[in-house]
């Protein structure tokens, strides 16, 4: 592939304005067509940074497709809100085979929605709690996550950790910050890897609301008698229990050798950590997140046509438009009750990673292929979320 064929695009702007504008609705099809692929986006108020992201991968993911000389296949977009039902924004079709879910979706109804209409629902950015109930859960067969898990980013921290000698640690997390929800993953896979945890409560976590003067002080003793090195902290690096904590530290509140210690290694993902504040101890958090041989060459592609570094959700939408490309590139497989598999034509356990334009030839030829992605390591299957490689160290 000639990047250069692909790089090019002065209306990719106005696509991802105009889905937005006319609220996702048809934006390739026409009324009087029902593709059977569909994508629902998210049309919260507050979604819109979501939205332009997903849609700059896509449109780089489907500007790669055409640069295999391969038409786009046709797509209806539906805007959802978080409190819609999600068969709400669909008409019956025998022809609707495969649905692109919203980021964060909620996996039962989409599983109730799957087996319902006999779909195949992709979930290109499902990361978090939500994916422990794919276990249990009935029509988990016909959900495939698109994007590793954030258990590949806190494994890569804690290796980063024990590497380091950060072995012994205190856990302390702000309960209202979206940080709070990775502490317990934390402790798990760090003492598994030999870690000791203190506590001085019944729960490894020590969770301390930054208003909560007391709270804040009984932790402060806590530290000071525990002498512990490191504090993991499950807080945004400008959130009030995280900058309380580094003021109490500045001034010596830990005892021992404070300010220098204790190291603080944080919870919070790589791009909330680009602007943490120099401080005279060491910090250790995540520099990307979990993900694929590809990604290099789309960050590239993706810096020269938005000037911005894509996120992860970007990467997904990426890995989006290729996949729905070829599943509709040929007839769909079917699974051995004889219902269609419309993503059966992947194979994890393949060894060889193909490129675009080489998995069009195999999905043609009936063949079972493993894509080359962005934004994880494309061993893709059903109800279980894909790895990728993750990296974690000191914050210089």
């Amino acid at each position: 592939m000639s990047k250069p064929e692909w790089r090019r695009w002065p209306w990719l702007s106005w696509c991802v304005v105009a889905a937005t504008l006319i609220g996702c609705q048809s934006m390739v099809a026409s009324g009087l067509h029902r593709p059977r692929l569909a994508v629902l986006l998210p049309m919260g108020q507050r979604d819109a940074e979501v939205r332009q992201d997903f849609l700059q991968g896509f449109r780089l993911g489907q500007a790669s497709v055409e640069a295999c000389g391969e038409p786009f296949p046709p797509v209806t977009w539906h805007g959802m809100n978080a409190s819609d039902a999600p068969s709400w924004q669909l008409m019956p079709s025998v022809e609707l085979k495969v649905l692109v879910a919203p980021p964060s979706a909620d996996l039962r109804a989409f599983a109730a929605l799957a087996l319902e209409r006999d779909l195949t629902v992709l979930l290109p950015y499902q990361r978090g709690q939500s994916l422990d109930t794919l276990r249990g859960l009935e029509g988990r067969e016909r959900l495939w996550p698109i994007v590793p898990s954030q258990q590949d980013d806190l494994k890569a921290m804690v290796a980063a950790a024990m590497d380091a000698g950060w072995g012994r640690a205190m856990v302390v997390e702000d309960p209202g910050a979206l940080e709070s929800t990775r502490s317990n993953a934390f402790v798990e896979l760090f003492q598994a890897a030999g870690g000791i945890v203190e506590s001085y409560e019944a729960k490894p976590v020590q969770r301390v609301d930054p208003s909560n003067t007391r709270r804040l002080q009984r932790f402060k003793d806590d530290m000071v008698w525990s002498s512990v090195p490191t504090v993991v902290v499950a807080d945004a690096p400008d959130g009030p229990l995280s900058q309380q904590l580094r003021a109490e530290q500045q001034q010596g509140g830990f005892g021992g050798g404070a300010p220098q210690t204790p190291n603080w290694i944080w919870l919070t993902e790589a791009e909330g950590l680009q602007d943490a504040p120099t401080v005279p101890w060491k910090q250790l958090g995540l520099q990307h997140s979990a993900r694929g041989s590809a990604w290099s060459d789309f960050q590239e592609d993706f810096r020269d046509h938005t000037g911005t570094v894509p996120s992860l959700l970007a990467g997904a939408g990426f890995d989006t438009a290729r996949l729905l490309a070829l599943a509709d590139a040929a007839p769909l497989p079917l699974a051995d009750d004889g219902e269609i598999n419309a993503m059966g034509w992947l194979d994890p356990e393949q060894e060889k990673v193909v490129t675009i334009c080489e998995a069009f030839v195999q999905r043609r030829r009936g063949e079972r292929l493993r894509l080359q992605a962005a934004a994880s390591d494309s061993r893709f299957r059903a109800g279980q979320p894909p790895s990728g490689q993750a990296i974690a160290g000191l914050i210089e």
